[in-house]
């Protein structure tokens, strides 16, 4: 399963949410501004253990983690994804 942390306002967001769905990739997201605050402090702490840093959108998919609109991870992320199928 992938799993990204995101914001509903980041156009980074967006467009990693849009690649994926039109490479046919299912994902777990979590709209790190519409959580509650609790679960908010949270969700961008597990954010921040998978990048190192404070950004969005992070994907994560087993060991393999992209940290914002990055193309030709996403593109690898990708065909990981469908290898495995």
């Amino acid at each position: 399963m992938v799993r990204v942390y995101a914001l509903t306002t980041c156009p980074y967001c967006k467009k990693t949410l849009r690649f994926l769905e039109e490479n046919g990739i299912k994902a777990d997201v979590i709209f790190i501004d519409q959580l509650e605050p609790e679960k908010k402090e949270m969700a961008m702490r597990e954010a921040y253990s998978y990048a190192g840093m404070y950004a969005v959108p992070v994907v994560v998919h087993n060991d393999t983690v992209v940290v914002g609109f990055d193309r030709e991870k996403l593109e690898r992320l990708v065909e990981e994804i469908k290898n495995e199928s």
